[in-house]
């Protein structure tokens, strides 16, 4: 069986479930949760821990506005 636990808080949590990253999350604090199998450990998927996207333009290109309309 699957077992998950939280790092923060030390909520312990069991199931099938938790191989969805959707279930990987602690629903007390946030925080990935460290799930194992018997003997191997993955740290499971939160928000606050993936990778950060940017979506700002490239500061050579200038960013084009309408004008509004009188």
């Amino acid at each position: 069986m699957i077992e998950g636990k939280c790092p923060k808080c030390g909520s312990r949590y069991r199931g099938w479930a938790m191989l969805n990253p959707r279930h990987q999350t602690c629903p007390r604090c946030g925080t990935a949760l460290e799930i194992t199998d018997g003997e191997t450990v993955i740290e499971g998927y939160s928000p606050f821990t993936s990778p950060s996207i940017d979506v700002s333009p490239p500061p050579d290109k200038p960013i084009k506005r309408e004008k509004k309309k009188q």
